[in-house]
Order: C-alpha cells, then structure tokens, then sequence
C-alpha cells in the first residue's frame, strides 16, 4: 500500500474517531422548525419552548438558531441551563457544545446550592464548572455577599477570584479591597493588598495591606494595619480582630493611640479589649503625652490603658520597671498610675524622683502636673527629700508624709508632717563657702527654697536646733538615717525610650500590679504574664 494512500485512511479514522467522540447537541421544539442558510451554513431556527440536550446539560429557551456544522447555538428569551446541580438563567446565550463553553448575557443568575451569582455578563465551562464575570457581579451565600467588576467562581474547588472593586458584606461589617480570594465553604476571605473594614454601627474601621477574614467567627488576621475604634487607634505588623467579642491585638511595631487624650503607647505586642473598655501594651512599651512645650514618656515592662464613661477614672497603669521622663521631672518606680483628665501621677513601692537638683522618695509619691509643669508633690510615709547645694553638700529632709510645692518647675516649699528631720548647710560668699550646717527635729515644719537653697525653716511643736561647724563634720553628722543619694539611676531619655538600657535597681519588695490604691483590677485574659513570643526591638517611630 503506497504511503499517500496509508496517510489517507489515517486521516479518515481519524475524522470518524473525532466526529464519534463528539457529543452532538440534541434539540426540539414545540413550535415551529425550519433550515435555512447562512453564510453558506446551514442554520435551524427553533421557536416556543425549545430544549436542547447534551450529556448531562439541558438548555431551555424561548427561541434559538442552532448552526449544526459547529456544534453551537444562540438562544434567546426566558434561556434556563440546567446542569446537575447547577441552574443558570439568563435573557440570552451563546453555546459552544464541541467545548461545552457557554457564554450568557443580561439578567444572568447562576444558582448552585446556596451559592447565587447574578451579573449581565457570564462565561460558563460546562465541564470545569468555572463561571467568570464581568462589567459588574455579585456573589451571595448563606452568610455574605460579594460584588466586584471582575469575578471567577470555580464550583468543584469552593472558590472565588474577585477583582477591581471588590465590597464583601459580612453579617457585622463591610470589607472594601480591590483584590479578593473567598472561600465559599468556609466563609474565609483573603486580601492580598490594601483593605478596609468598617462595621455594622459604623463606630469602628480597619485598615490594612491585606489578611485572612473568617467571616462566619468575625475573627480577622492581617498585617500592616490599624483599628480605629471610637476612642482609640491600634496599629502593628500583624493583627487579630474579633468583632463579636471586639478584641483587637497587634503585633510588632505596635502603636496604640488614644484620640481624646492625645496619649501614645509603642511596644512589641498588645490588645485593646473595647468590651472592657481596657488596652494592654508589653515588650518595651513606651507612653507619650504631649504636655503644653514639654513631653511625658512612662515606660515599663507592661502598660495598661483603662478607659471609662467617667473622665476622672480614665488612667495608664505602669507595672514592672516602671521609668518617667520628663524635661523637669524624672523618676522610677515599681509601679505607677497616671490619671489622665487631672494629670495625676502616683509611683508606688519605693519610688524615687529627681527634679533639678532634687532627689524625692517615700512609700508612695502622687504628682500633679498642671499646664505641663509640676504643681505638687505628696510624699507618703518614709518621706524623704535631698538636694546638692552649689558645693555639692547634700540638704536632707525627713518625715512621717511631706508635701512639697513647686515654682516655674521649681520645689518652692515643703511641709513635713509628723517626724520631720533636717539638714542644711550654711552657704557663704556667693553660695562658695561652707559655715557649717544645721539640724533640726521638729515634729512638723515647713521649709521654704530661693532658687535651689533653703532660705527658711519653721519650726512647730518643741522644736531641737543646732549649728555644727565644718570641723566637727562627721558622716553621722552629715547624714539623716536613711539617706542615699541615687543619681546614677537617674533615668535618661534614651533609657526611657528603651525599657531594657538601664541597670535595674533593687526594690525592698514588688508590687502587686493587679492592685492600684488597694482597688482591684482586670487587666487582660492573660493576667500578668507576658508572653514568650514577643518580638523584640525599639518601638516604631522612636
């Protein structure tokens, strides 16, 4: 047999074997049938409930022409694809039966299960159950709905592509991206890029550079993001949102803002709790208020953030480490709280201050700062004040409580209630030379400053007075029990700002923190423990 004619009979097993495999369309109708050419075509218009089948696909519709050669037709009126279990509806519909592509348009409505697709533009493959959409769709199930300009739906996967313009419409919030991978089993959204949720009353935002959104739990991952809340701002790296329960926590480069009170608290980890009204911020936090021209940081190894309905209860409390930092004002402690609305400030187990030349300590110290500078200062039991004078002697004074008075960021006067002990060195020749210095034990006293020097003491209450020369100066003489200067620990900004650069001191014993002014508090699920993982490393933006 020559080659020609072998290649020949090839060819035509070939086309027999094709033209079988192929599944011819079927069709009827119960009106009218006629054949006609087209283009040199053969063509058949069917009219009145026409219905055409292929496999397992059944194609209704008022009127169609079906073009035998290619396999394909084009319907038109009430168009209604039946298909396993998928239901497509539409105003018209062009079908491809060789690839089982259909292509539908105006009022399309592709129904299967609780999934309902309807747009005006939808390429259908029969085979791979993949719908694609455009100039405008929208998806809906039994728990959200989804529109965009562009869509894809594979059915057999449970899954969504949605593109440009994409608004998803969870039961508590709206979603807004330009990008969206959805998974219609689940119910768990993805956003690759930039993404805003908004809730349901309208009172909280979410803004990030995409993440993971279970919409049937509420619950959401992102990163790179923020929560506005009514009252507050929370930004990180990575998220969590749960709108149910309204908790938010933040991860790396956290900066929590609260928009009333003009506070800012960075650190490596946190969450605000608006259910309890309540923010916690760990792994070198760090407080900043902004005070008239001067700024106050507070920084520990955990702030909490407690807000309230009452102005005066709204407060930071500082646990742990505790520094202050002001331009007037620095200071440790164990713990602290500061009330926001009054500018108060308690430090408390052994907290120590220093304020120009001034060194505080007590049990429990309460500061008031108004328009940005120190007002007063309470010294709560083992009351203590010491100064350097200009030749580096050191003033003390001692007490059962103290309270001490400031001027233009000054101590002005001090009251010492109960106890009071003093030191002070007579200063002569332009403050250059030591007289000698005095010591006083008097029950109650008040001391009143000229710059940084005392300049006059009153005593009440059978007071005890002597003048002791230079040469009779021994350290008994020269020092109160109890007295030690601690200037080396006198924070710096920079140790502020990073909770880990100082050497700690060490406290006579630690605080409960979970306890502020003998009033318990609830500070977060975790209690007080931070956690294992926190990432490390100075806050954003110092």
């Amino acid at each position: 047999m020559g080659k020609v004619k072998q290649l020949a009979i090839l060819i035509c097993i070939g086309l027999s074997v094709a033209s079988f495999g192929q599944d011819k369309v079927k069709y009827k109708a119960e009106g009218n049938m006629e054949v006609f050419k087209r283009n040199g075509e053969k063509v058949t218009r069917l009219v009145d409930r026409v219905v055409f089948t292929q496999k397992t696909t059944t194609i209704y519709c008022d009127s169609a022409f079906f073009y035998r050669k290619t396999n394909s037709m084009e319907a038109f009126g009430r168009v209604r694809i039946v298909d396993d279990s998928v239901t497509i509806t539409s105003r018209e519909l062009y079908y491809d039966g060789n690839a089982r592509q259909a292509k539908l348009r105006n009022n399309v409505v592709y129904i299967k299960g609780y999934n309902r697709l309807t747009t005006d533009n939808l390429d259908y493959d029969m085979d791979a159950e993949i719908s694609h959409y455009f100039g405008g769709g929208k998806l809906r199930d039994t728990t959200n709905t989804l529109t965009s300009k562009i869509g894809y739906f594979y059915a057999k996967q449970h899954y969504a592509d949605f593109e440009k313009d994409v608004v998803l419409i969870a039961p508590d919030y709206t979603l807004k991206s330009n990008v969206l991978h959805y998974n219609t089993r689940t119910k768990v959204a993805t956003t690759p890029g930039k993404t805003e949720i908004i809730t349901e009353n309208g009172e909280t935002t979410l803004y990030a550079d995409g993440g993971e959104f279970r919409t049937q739990l509420d619950q959401s991952l992102f990163v790179d993001g923020q929560v506005e809340t009514p009252n507050n701002y929370l930004e990180g790296d990575d998220l969590f949102f749960d709108q149910k329960t309204k908790y938010y926590k933040a991860i790396g480069h956290v900066k929590l803002i609260a928009k009333e009170k003009d506070v800012i608290i960075t650190g490596d980890e946190g969450y605000n709790d608006e259910a309890k009204q309540l923010s916690k911020i760990y792994g070198n936090p760090v407080m900043k208020r902004i005070m008239d021209e001067d700024t106050l940081y507070i920084s520990a190894d955990t702030l909490v953030y407690i807000e309230s309905n009452v102005d005066s209860l709204k407060r930071i409390l500082a646990y742990n480490n505790v520094k202050l930092f002001k331009t007037n004002l620095q200071g440790l402690s164990d713990s602290a709280a500061y009330y926001l609305s009054d500018s108060l400030i308690y430090m408390y187990h052994d907290p120590i201050l220093w304020s120009d030349n001034s060194q505080v300590e007590g049990d429990t110290i309460r500061i008031e700062i108004q328009k940005g500078t120190i007002h007063k200062m309470y010294l709560r039991k083992h009351a203590f004040l010491s100064s350097q004078d200009t030749v580096l002697n050191f003033n003390q004074i001692k007490g059962r409580d103290m309270t001490a008075y400031f001027l233009k960021g000054r101590i002005n006067e001090v009251d010492v209630n109960g106890n009071g002990e003093v030191i002070y060195y007579a200063l002569a020749e332009g403050d250059s030379i030591t007289m000698g210095l005095n010591r006083i034990l008097c029950s109650n006293l008040k001391l009143r400053f000229d710059k940084k020097t005392i300049r006059n003491i009153s005593a009440y209450v059978k007071p005890e007075a002597r003048f002791i020369p230079p040469h009779e100066f021994t350290v008994a003489v020269q020092k109160l029990d109890g007295f030690k200067w601690q200037g080396e620990f006198r924070p710096t900004l920079s140790q502020v700002l990073d909770g880990n650069s100082a050497a700690p001191r060490i406290l006579k014993e630690k605080t409960d923190p979970s306890t502020i002014e003998g009033t318990p508090i609830e500070i977060g699920p975790e209690r007080l423990n931070r956690p294992n993982n926190v990432k490390k490393g100075p806050p954003r933006g110092q």
